[in-house]
């Protein structure tokens, strides 16, 4: 009876100490457009306590009050290798010549935009917090 009692007291003190497996937690920390470049740039941060495995991160640039049924007007999909647990990852600055745009819209013409950015949009990496992976503003 004693054995069990303290196997229990040993649960029960990894649980209240909070030792679980560690976990990333992707989210954008920042994303811009810049019309004169005609570029996109974002980044991505791991606030999670664990390293975050590859994923793809999904940007779009849409017409601003566009519905969401008709969203992706234009998409570019980033393959990132890994984030390190409270590490960043910078995409560089995108060329609008890049994204692809299966409704045709045309990038050139734009000077405000509805930018969007799905983390780990496929869903590949298992988070501490799964409901902060879409940044969706208009520029």
């Amino acid at each position: 009876m004693k054995k069990y009692s303290i196997l229990l007291s040993a649960i029960g003190f990894l649980v209240l100490t909070g030792c679980t497996t560690p976990k990333p937690n992707l989210v954008v920390q920042n994303a811009a457009i810049d019309f004169a470049a005609r570029t996109v740039s974002i980044t991505v941060k791991n606030n999670g306590n664990g390293n975050a495995g590859a994923h793809l991160t999904y940007i779009e640039i849409n017409q601003v009050g566009v519905a969401d049924a008709a969203k992706p007007q234009s998409q570019y999909s980033a393959n990132v290798s890994g984030i390190a647990a409270g590490s960043s990852w910078s995409s560089g600055p995108i060329p609008f010549s890049r994204f692809s745009s299966p409704r045709g819209l045309d990038l050139s013409s734009l000077t405000t935009a509805n930018l969007v950015v799905r983390v780990d949009a496929k869903n590949m990496v298992e988070e501490s917090n799964e409901s902060d992976n879409i940044y969706d503003a208009n520029q």
